[in-house]
């Protein structure tokens, strides 16, 4: 058992839609492949994942016709997102071209399709208080939902660029893997615009209220860094704000080096950032979580799909859900890059900022990047989880923070970020 929850931990720390538990994970596939079939108009696709209730109200011959009215009327789906779990269904609302109503898709325990229907988003809508804005802005293939906070002063203030890390994130730190909301990017946000400092924090595509076109099969870790260049390029035409500072959190790190890399922004912050590639990273956690054979396994598969040749093993063991096939593009993509190696070649100052009681990411990680960037100014904050919250160094106590709300941020990371951004 502990070595499955050691599994889950690493897991959930790197990869951006790896992260969910088993069963959730498993239905997420299910609703992406709904969201596939309706589009294509593959109706016997569709009608493959209905339990058997649904095929006795619906036969096979009428599935076309209820692809067609929902079509006509509403659109094509543009993606899924998890929206609840509770006696034994769990449910996705799936978003639709046209704005307005959401599809709702019920999964039963034997992961079959119980139930959907169209009704009101009943999503809870991200509040903003008198200092903030909504912020909405669209790629071609993303629609970016975010929150703006600006200080209320009459001249330009710096502005950040606040870029969530792995897995379902939002933008304010909270993900439906973590009971409780930590909400340690909305703090980092509140705090600096309490320094005069703006910040804009956003939901990743896919997360919140973000949107994309693309399914999980096509989505890259290119996407990512596309998202970040065009809120940069937002933030620049902006003139309320002096200098754009881009800052990282985890993946969000190498997101942010790329952005920042396309955009030549004034300043970077890599914030528990990881200092080797992602399959690097992944090989040393497996190595501490898994028997022998799986982690041979592991270090098996990940080679393969960073090479981009068809994995010829049979996945078990969770693997299977873990390294799915559709999930490969990403994890290939994001695996190609060297963080180091990109942080290099940031002409901007740069600040590394790491915990010694993280978890998720190592100390060794911020020395690599700074070995990589000599003229970076690392600091390293003691007893500061991955979350950027004081911890303790067990794992399973440092663990049980991430679920308390009412827990704030390390005392000591705003009075250095403020002092990085106001000195550049």
């Amino acid at each position: 058992m502990y070595i499955k929850q050691l599994l889950l931990t690493a897991i959930m720390a790197l990869s951006l839609l790896n992260g969910f538990p088993q069963d959730t994970a498993v239905k997420k596939n299910l609703a992406d492949q709904f969201v596939s079939g309706y589009n294509a108009g593959e109706a016997d696709s569709l009608y493959k994942l209905f339990s058997d209730e649904i095929k006795k109200s619906i036969q096979p011959a009428n599935v076309p016709s209820v692809i067609n009215q929902l079509k006509s009327q509403f659109g094509k789906l543009l993606n899924s997102e998890f929206f609840s779990s509770e006696r034994g269904i769990t449910s996705y609302i799936c978003t639709f071209e046209k704005s307005g109503p959401v599809l709702y898709l019920h999964f039963d325990n034997n992961n079959k399709l119980a139930g959907f229907y169209v009704n009101a988003d009943k999503r809870q809508q991200t509040t903003v208080s008198e200092d903030e804005s909504a912020v909405s802005v669209n790629t071609p293939t993303s629609e970016l939902k975010g929150t703006l906070s600006v200080p209320r002063l009459s001249g330009k203030v710096p502005v950040v660029l606040l870029i969530a890390g792995s897995g379902p994130t939002d933008r304010n730190g909270n993900s439906i893997l973590i009971n409780g909301k930590p909400n340690y990017l909305s703090r980092i946000s509140d705090a600096l615009r309490a320094k005069n400092i703006a910040v804009l924090r956003y939901d990743k595509r896919g997360v919140g209220q973000s949107t994309s076109s693309r399914t999980e099969a096509e989505f890259t870790f290119d996407d990512m860094v596309a998202d970040a260049a065009a809120l940069i390029r937002l933030l620049k035409s902006d003139t309320r704000f002096s200098k754009v500072i881009v800052a990282g959190h985890s993946e969000g790190s190498l997101v942010g080096i790329m952005a920042s890399q396309l955009e030549n922004v004034d300043g970077f912050i890599s914030l528990a950032g990881l200092g080797l590639p992602a399959d690097a990273v992944m090989k040393s956690q497996f190595k501490d979580a898994l028997s022998s054979d799986d982690y041979k396994m592991a270090v098996a598969v990940l080679d393969t799909i960073k090479s981009g040749k068809p994995l010829g093993q049979k996945l078990t063991n969770g693997f299977e859900i873990h390294f799915r096939p559709s999930i490969q593009p990403y994890m290939r993509s994001w695996m190609q890059y060297d963080p180091g190696s990109e942080l290099s070649k940031l002409r901007a100052p740069v600040l590394i900022v790491q915990g010694t009681n993280d978890i998720q990411v190592s100390v060794e990680n911020a020395t690599l990047l700074k070995r990589a960037q000599p003229k970076a100014k690392l600091v390293l904050i003691e007893g500061m989880s991955h979350i950027l919250k004081e911890a303790p160094a067990d794992r399973q106590l440092n663990f049980a923070t991430y679920s308390n709300s009412d827990l704030g941020l390390h005392p000591k990371i705003i009075p250095e970020l403020t002092a990085f951004i106001n000195n550049i």
